[in-house]
């Protein structure tokens, strides 16, 4: 699969649904997105794209871009926009894996990836972890990329 169809999709990495909070502020500030529990509620993102350069749309109740905050530095973490904040555009990579096609997030202006933070053994049960946005050391080899920055993008 070289590009997605225009449609819904649910973004997962590994048995993690990727998604915004299922309790939120009512303000319009940015919304965080996060990786949640294995079995969590998952809600369906959209794709806008030309060839394999997208605006992901992630939604609870409309869709909404997604994007960087900070916009630069280290620590940038992903978000849901809901004031018409400048979105950002994802380059999506289809990696070829043994059992499925997978795909890596990479900004297309910077080239930093989403990395997910799956929850471990031990964590406090439903503790969300925001999807992070940075640079990784590729590996020289397959496989190139952890597993922390492949999703599986499957239609809604």
């Amino acid at each position: 699969m070289e590009t997605l169809a225009a449609g819904a999709y649910y973004i997962r990495n590994g048995p993690f649904p990727f998604s915004r909070s299922h309790i939120e502020d009512k303000s319009l500030n940015p919304k965080a997105v996060f990786t949640l529990w294995k079995g969590s509620e998952e809600k369906p993102g959209k794709p806008l794209f030309t060839s394999n350069v997208y605006t992901l749309i992630q939604s609870k109740r409309r869709s909404r871009p997604t994007g960087v905050l900070p916009e630069s530095g280290h620590k940038q973490k992903l978000f849901a926009f809901l004031r018409g904040e400048r979105a950002t555009v994802w380059k999506v990579e289809p990696v070829a894996l043994v059992v499925m096609i997978s795909y890596v997030i990479t900004s297309a202006v910077d080239g930093k990836f989403w990395v997910s933070t799956p929850p471990q053994p031990g964590a406090v049960p439903g503790e969300e972890h925001q999807i992070e946005v940075k640079t990784l050391i590729l590996n020289p080899v397959d496989p190139r990329y952890s597993s922390e920055a492949i999703f599986e993008i499957v239609r809604a």
